[in-house]
């Protein structure tokens, strides 16, 4: 236990919650326990089970993100909210980047965009790290140009095109890999190593990575996502939101398709949620790993250094 690394991370989340109060944000602290998490593929809830005082038992998940809520807030009046706290996910490595339990400061706001998204995670994030130098901004096809001279442009969702590609990059190719699962290859093999040096955002993303975020209008092959990386870390990934149900029930049913694709367990679509994105009109938001930044701030590669009982400690 160091305690000046436990004093940094204090002092990062106070001063993310001043930094959105000071802006009109609203803190709203959402459940932790929901019946029905999020659909990502590859991010595993934790389940335990709430019983009522008549004994009827509800099976219930910690959230991996407040996503699904402060959306549902969004679309019930409010312009500009956040919430700071706990998060939770299953299956992941312990110390390095990764804790079962982290906290995560996300935010939405009605009527911006993309760069106006980047902006603002970028102001806040100065106000911690108040030495960075002026961060960069680059598309993924720019990124996979500069650091892999890979040309993304004419592989996009063409799997044997890309699949050639990463066999001259000295990837292996098997039949089940998709189209994304070549294309990380390459990235986080030689692109993602190199991004951070220079605190940078890569946004637009292919398509099939769109998660829940808006296609570009002008080019309907990528998505207006983005992701920050500072001091070789991936901090925060956004999205301008998809206000579609139509698309977004389609996006979700994909998403189910692949976890039983991988073996994982599968659960209803959230009926409210699907019920509420209609009114949530134009927003971004942005989920933004606090402990990571509390990493940089206090000079530490594990997360494990800023917990005041890690968790090899807990269980």
């Amino acid at each position: 236990m160091n305690p000046e690394f436990i004093r940094a991370r204090s002092t990062v989340v106070k001063l993310v919650r001043r930094f959105f109060d000071e802006r009109g944000y609203l803190e709203v602290q959402t459940p932790r326990l929901v019946g029905l998490p999020g659909q990502e593929p590859y991010l595993n809830p934790m389940w335990t089970e709430v019983e009522e005082a008549d004994g009827m038992v509800h099976r219930t998940a910690l959230i991996t993100s407040p996503e699904y809520a402060l959306k549902r807030l969004l679309a019930a009046g409010f312009d500009k909210v956040y919430d700071l706290g706990p998060c939770f996910r299953n299956g992941e490595p312990w110390d390095g980047t990764h804790d079962p339990e982290f906290m995560m400061c996300e935010w939405y706001r009605k009527g911006i965009g993309i760069h106006e998204l980047m902006d603002e995670t970028e102001e806040m994030t100065r106000s911690i790290l108040t030495n960075l130098p002026v961060f960069r901004r680059m598309t993924v096809a720019e990124a996979m140009k500069e650091y892999a001279d890979v040309d993304l442009e004419p592989l996009l969702g063409n799997r044997e095109a890309i699949a050639e590609v990463c066999r001259a990059h000295h990837q292996t190719v098997v039949d089940t890999d998709t189209w994304d699962d070549l294309f990380f290859k390459i990235f986080l093999s030689e692109v993602e190593p190199k991004l951070g040096d220079v605190p940078t955002f890569l946004w637009c993303y292919p398509a099939s990575m769109a998660a829940l975020a808006q296609r570009d209008p002008d080019d309907m092959r990528y998505a207006l996502r983005v992701e920050l990386y500072v001091g070789n870390l991936e901090l925060a990934n956004g999205y301008v939101e998809l206000a579609d149900p139509t698309e977004l029930r389609a996006r979700f049913e994909e998403e189910q398709a692949l976890r039983r694709s991988l073996g994982k367990d599968v659960w209803p679509i959230d009926e409210r949620f699907m019920e509420a994105i209609p009114k949530m009109g134009q927003a971004a938001g942005i989920a933004f790993g606090v402990d990571r930044l509390a990493m940089l701030l206090a000079g530490t590669k594990s997360i494990s250094d800023l917990m005041p009982i890690p968790a090899r400690e807990r269980f």
